[in-house]
């Protein structure tokens, strides 16, 4: 009797591994974004893998004598945080630092190691959504150091939205977009932001401020123009006429990119207050269009009709766990956004 039991057990345990191995397996191995790999296609590696950086934001920049396409923010577990700025090619070698050079940013000569989340450019400044505040940071000083490699630049300074998780920004129409992000388990936001739309809750915002090139941080007024109510998980956006384009993840399960009609285009009666001034509320849209990438994507950008996605899965904090780690930036072309 002893023995049948033990043998039963043994049954048990052996199905229950074999289900498990069958599972991961599966999950490994298995295509679950064969759309996105079939029109993504590989750009310039993402830089500083080797030296422990998490890829956070990701923009483009304004022209410059130095012939820098992209800036990428990011952090390192324990060191300063670092603004790279990335040639959008391969074969480009400058004093043999190759296609990037990064700049560490400093407070009152302080370097800063705060979480970097993603940045976004104007023609005059860098904004980059750092926790509790957005830094800002001169281009001007970012680009007076070409091929530098751990230069220290000092920031104009940061203010604050009043999320506790600023995580993503773009440029869009004169406005800088900042959105917090969320998540239930690790990153709430105030109750505040949680709106209903289409019959879900909803727990994101997002910040659309004016911006001046004249005005301090290149910022006509610290009341945003538009509060902006989005989905959830949001890791990077970028915006044209016609649409706006979400990166979304959490963890190992596959990325989304999701396509949505240009919001700004819409009327609203509805308001949201901000610092005690009613500003007018606008609801992000169901997606035209979502395409499944894989996990971990971060911020996003646009140049010359081609999306470029960054992903944090080939860092070292994450590479050991995901099974599809990305090192290089991907990019789409404009057929593959067509909602």
């Amino acid at each position: 009797m002893k023995h049948r039991k033990s043998y039963a057990v043994l049954s048990v345990l052996c199905v229950f591994f074999a289900a498990v191995f069958v599972f991961l397996c599966v999950w490994w191995f298995a295509l679950t974004h064969p759309e996105f790999d079939g029109a993504a296609s590989y750009g310039v590696r993402i830089p500083g893998l080797s030296d422990g950086i998490s890829p956070q934001g990701l923009c483009t920049l304004p022209e410059n004598d130095g012939g820098y396409d992209f800036a990428m923010s990011g952090y390192i577990e324990g060191e300063p945080s670092r603004v790279y700025l990335i040639h959008n090619d391969k074969t480009i070698s400058n004093k043999n630092n190759g296609y990037a050079d990064y700049a560490v940013l400093t407070e009152g000569g302080q370097t800063i190691e705060s979480h970097f989340g993603g940045i976004a450019c104007s023609e005059k400044y860098a904004y980059i959504a750092s926790e509790e505040d957005v830094i800002v940071v001169s281009l001007e000083k970012l680009f007076d150091l070409p091929y530098a490699r751990g230069a220290e630049v000092e920031i104009e300074g940061k203010f604050q939205t009043g999320f506790s998780e600023n995580a993503t920004c773009c440029v869009y129409d004169g406005m800088l977009v900042v959105a917090e992000f969320y998540h239930a388990d690790k990153y709430p936001t105030d109750p505040s932001h949680h709106l209903e739309y289409n019959g879900e809750t909803r727990h994101t915002l997002a910040y659309a401020y004016p911006l001046d090139a004249d005005s301090v941080y290149g910022i006509a007024d610290m009341v945003p123009s538009f509060v902006l109510s989005m989905p959830d998980e949001v890791q990077g956006m970028e915006m044209t006429d016609d649409h706006f384009y979400l990166s979304a993840s959490y963890g190992l399960p596959d990325s989304r990119l999701m396509v949505t009609e240009n919001v700004f285009k819409a009327t609203t009666d509805k308001t949201f207050s901000v610092g005690g001034s009613n500003v007018p509320l606008l609801f992000v849209g169901n997606p035209q269009k979502t395409l499944a990438m894989p996990c971990m994507s971060e911020e996003i950008c646009l140049k010359n009709g081609t999306l470029y996605v960054l992903f944090e899965s080939q860092s070292v904090k994450y590479r050991f766990v995901v099974r599809t780690r990305v090192s290089h930036l991907m990019e789409l072309p404009p057929d593959a956004l067509m909602a």
